[in-house]
């Protein structure tokens, strides 16, 4: 989960193979994201929200791309080789790896 956690705020960029890590989140209002930030981060959205907001301000980074679902979400991983996504807990994502997170 922190290693999760820092790619998503950017904080890990590389995977092992040297290839740019892609994260993807969902709109805010998304209930896999509500769920995903709880789990993997601790807090709510709304706290990941500020911290963007403080990293944009700072000139250090841009929050991750958003998908407005869980399709959109595989379509834009399936696409961008180094990216990650998450989705709801049941979708069917065929052509890329799912890791489950408790």
């Amino acid at each position: 989960r922190e290693q999760l956690g820092k790619m998503f705020l950017k904080k890990i960029v590389k995977w092992d193979t040297g290839t740019p890590i892609v994260p993807v989140d969902q709109v805010p209002i998304s209930p896999a994201r509500a769920a995903f930030t709880k789990v993997v981060h601790g807090k709510p959205v709304s706290a990941i929200a500020s911290y963007w907001q403080q990293q944009i301000f700072a000139g250090r980074e841009v929050p991750p791309a958003e998908k407005a679902g869980d399709a959109a979400v595989i379509a834009f991983v399936k696409a961008n080789p180094g990216a990650i996504g998450y989705i709801s807990a049941g979708v069917a994502a065929d052509g890329v790896k799912i890791l489950n997170i408790r």
